[in-house]
């Protein structure tokens, strides 16, 4: 059934209504309904589970083996990668080591770029998708927690406190300039840095990121197209005698989960210079909110819930949308549709863990699931 055949029935009201045709129209509209909103999310292939660019270079008797050998080390390499990515770094030490053949079984696809060989060298680019289910199969069996949840970019205003000056913008500024090398990839947490230009000049400055303007921070949340905005701002100081540089760091988040602040210090080691310090401390900011991250998103298949949801509905298409979100998140094991008018659907959800991981799963793919007395409410955010 193609939309242009749907759109007819938005204008008709699906309900009780005498009449041959009305009840017609009411039971095609229902159908097409519960063709568009599947009863189990599929297992679809992600980005999550795909690794890129693994540089691959092996030398061999002839260019056909050394082939061979760059691409299984490649795989293995990005197995490594996918697997320190989803997992807490505290159970790295213990990640499964599958051997060639297993390693076979766990890869759904890879793609080969800038190959150059010789008579007996093998270079290339590797991009590696590896089967989500393989995966989780691999890990359960290895007892190590895992997550399949990314959490939404967020962007990081570096306000830097020195000197009696508070800079955001302006030249020098090297705590910006050490946010800007924070790695963005094989991050279930991405950071993202402003450009900086003039138009960020314009809608936001030190002062007013430092306060917490609502107004200014929502223009560049816009701008970005990130809902979720993180002040970092560092107060340098120097030990008395010593001059040690130490800094402290105010973290500040803010988007639709609320608002959330953070104290963290760091003191210049033996030696150390500034911009190693800045750097260290950037560093330690990012990998800590990646864990955090993960703690809080680990799937539990071994618990396991149920509610029933209602979902506004103003368009047969929504079904379409809200389905594809559902079917993103991994903590959600199925859905049934119980109930359908024209203003509202009513869903069942089984999912794993607990309600609270299942909100904060789905607010990441534009869902809120909030309850009130008992009743479970399911909404599509606005993204900026």
């Amino acid at each position: 059934m193609t939309r242009r055949r749907l759109s007819p029935l938005r204008e008709t009201a699906c309900g009780f209504a005498p009449g041959r045709v009305a009840l017609r129209r009411c039971a095609v509209w229902w159908v097409a309904a519960f063709l568009v909103m599947a009863v189990a999310p599929a297992s679809a292939q992600n980005a999550l589970f795909t690794v890129e660019d693994i540089a691959i270079d092996a030398t061999a008797g002839d260019a056909n083996a050394a082939r061979e050998i760059a691409l299984a080390a490649g795989m293995r390499e990005a197995l490594d990668v996918l697997l320190r990515r989803i997992t807490p770094r505290q159970h790295h030490g213990r990640l499964p080591t599958p051997g060639a053949a297993a390693l076979q079984s766990l890869v759904f696809g890879f793609e080969i770029d800038n190959e150059r060989t010789s008579d007996t060298r093998y270079l290339a680019s590797l991009t590696v998708s590896f089967s989500r289910d393989a995966i989780r199969q691999e890990l359960q069996r290895a007892e190590v927690p895992f997550t399949e949840t990314a959490a939404r970019p967020a962007l990081v205003l570096p306000v830097y406190n020195a000197a009696g000056a508070q800079l955001l913008w302006d030249e020098p500024n090297p705590w910006r300039d050490a946010w800007g090398a924070v790695r963005q990839r094989d991050t279930l947490t991405p950071l993202l840095l402003p450009n900086g230009d003039l138009t960020d000049v314009s809608l936001i400055g030190a002062a007013q990121a430092s306060r917490g303007d609502d107004a200014r921070l929502n223009a560049i949340a816009t701008r970005y197209a990130v809902q979720d905005v993180l002040v970092a701002e560092a107060n340098l100081r120097f030990e008395i005698g010593s001059r040690t540089p130490s800094i402290d760091v105010v973290l500040r988040s803010s988007g639709p989960d609320g608002e959330h602040t953070t104290v963290e210090g760091y003191r210049g080691g033996n030696g150390e210079m500034l911009n190693a310090l800045l750097a260290r401390a950037v560093a330690d900011i990012a990998l800590g909110i990646e864990e955090r991250w993960k703690r809080d998103t680990l799937l539990e298949f071994g618990t396991e819930g149920q509610l029933a949801a209602t979902v506004p509905l103003a368009a047969l298409e929504e079904w379409v949308d809200v389905r594809r979100r559902l079917e993103a998140a991994p903590e959600v094991k199925t859905v049934e549709l119980t109930g359908l008018t024209r203003a509202e659907a009513s869903i069942r959800v089984s999912y794993f863990g607990d309600p609270g991981r299942l909100r904060l799963a789905l607010g990441q793919r534009g869902l809120a699931l909030a309850e009130q007395d008992g009743y479970w409410t399911l909404t599509r955010r606005t993204a900026p």
